[in-house]
């Protein structure tokens, strides 16, 4: 009779787990058998690039929140837009007060050119015209008040033209400054960074992970696309990832640009106004729908365009006109 011994040692020995793996995993059907065997080392790595990710992630939303957050404060666009309301606020009521001192002393001027014979010049009757009465004698004091009048009217012009003087370069600054949505629609993507919809030329660079240059406008196909300010056309046409697209020029630190258009309307060289139709909304170059990118260059570096956006709103609504 055999001992069977030996053979009970043998399963003991081969049920003992390789100290080489980790961890095996065993997928058995009818007819053939899977089987993923992984050491500590390979499962150390599994873990370690799952924690990395998750914290590049961390720290990628952690970037995004606080640098919209700072975007948003836009601490020195709005005090240079807070400082150009207030002169224009302050130049606006200077010249209304002007114009209605102008108003009124040009009334009391018609009212003491009234007290004044039609024939009499600078209080000085003419000469009666033959079989005509002498004319009347002007009121005592008229010529003096008359006198005074012309005064105070040429200094009340000389003060009004100092006013618009001051007012013309503080407009023509706030005609050049991007203050409305190029177009109508709903915001699809905003500024900073972002998922690329490319895997490789996305706006900003290549990779994963993205940083978007401008916001991006969703319409229909060919909705109008309008200057934000006014400028003048640099360029026009097609521009590689952007596709068809309008670069705007309004100062000579400051444009605008226009991307993804299915139909540029104007040329190189052309001067624009605010309001002004640039071209029709599409999706040419690297786009995945329907949408305009729009983007505000301050120093040819993009800076957010959302704030940009309500300025004219917040122009209009401090100067307590309806927008």
């Amino acid at each position: 009779m055999s001992n069977p011994q030996p053979e009970r040692r043998r399963a003991v020995r081969s049920s003992r787990p390789d100290s080489a793996r980790w961890l095996t995993v065993m997928v058995v059907f009818s007819h053939r058998t899977f089987r993923w065997s992984l050491t500590r080392r390979t499962m150390l790595w599994v873990l370690g690039g799952v924690m990395g990710f998750s914290a590049l992630a961390m720290v990628g939303s952690g970037y995004g929140f606080w640098a919209t957050k700072k975007i948003m404060s836009f601490g020195h666009l709005q005090k240079e837009t807070q400082e150009q309301q207030e002169q224009l606020h302050s130049s606006l009521d200077q010249a209304q007060a002007l114009e209605a001192e102008v108003a009124t002393l040009r009334q009391q001027h018609t009212e003491l050119l009234k007290l004044l014979d039609p024939k009499a010049s600078a209080g000085s009757p003419l000469p009666p015209a033959p079989g005509q009465p002498p004319a009347a004698p002007l009121p005592p004091g008229t010529q003096e008040r008359l006198s005074r009048l012309r005064r105070d009217l040429d200094y009340t012009s000389k003060q009004a033209a100092v006013v618009r003087a001051r007012m013309e370069p503080v407009i023509r600054a706030w005609s050049r400054t991007p203050s409305i949505p190029p177009t109508a629609g709903y915001l699809s993507s905003g500024f900073g960074v972002r998922v690329s919809p490319f895997s490789r030329g996305n706006e900003a660079g290549d990779g994963l992970l993205g940083y978007h240059t401008g916001i991006d406008i969703s319409n229909a196909l060919d909705t109008p696309i309008q200057a934000t300010a006014d400028g003048e056309v640099v360029e026009s046409g097609w521009m590689d990832r952007y596709g068809y697209g309008v670069r705007v020029r309004h100062t000579p630190d400051r444009e605008t640009l226009y991307a993804h258009l299915n139909h540029a309307l104007v040329k190189a060289g052309q001067k624009v106004s605010r309001g002004d139709i640039l071209g029709t909304m599409g999706r040419s170059g690297n786009a995945t729908g329907v949408h305009l990118h729009y983007e505000v260059r301050q120093s040819g570096k993009p800076v957010n365009p959302q704030p940009y956006l309500r300025l004219q709103r917040q122009w209009l609504r401090a100067l307590g006109k309806p927008s």
